[in-house]
């Protein structure tokens, strides 16, 4: 999936640039220019939210596996902490972290 994320400037890039003409006409630029913006703009939201989730997991597993007294805090908050595998200490975190919380 980040593959295909990553490819997504590209490939507006090469629809626009074969959706020109042989003799381009200022619309086809502006069509070009603004084709490279959207694919940016959606490229660079996505990040955004892809890095806001990161760095969410990451807070809110810290501090409860420290609030929980979870014995595998420090396991899941590298886990966590790692971009490439975040999802799975979060997950790995809910799946085995304790159901009270100590006072």
């Amino acid at each position: 999936m980040k593959r295909l994320l990553l490819g997504t400037p590209i490939l507006f890039s090469v629809t626009s640039l074969l959706a020109q003409t042989a003799t381009p006409s200022d619309a086809d630029a502006a069509a070009a220019v603004a084709g490279l913006a959207a694919g940016g703009v959606v490229c660079g939201g996505v990040w955004l939210v892809s890095i806001g989730l990161w760095l969410w997991a990451a807070i809110f597993v810290m501090k409860d596996a420290k609030r929980r007294n979870s014995p595998n805090a420090t396991l899941v908050t590298v886990l966590t902490w790692i971009p490439a595998t975040w999802f799975i200490g979060w997950v790995i975190h809910m799946i085995t972290r304790p159901k009270t919380v100590v006072g």
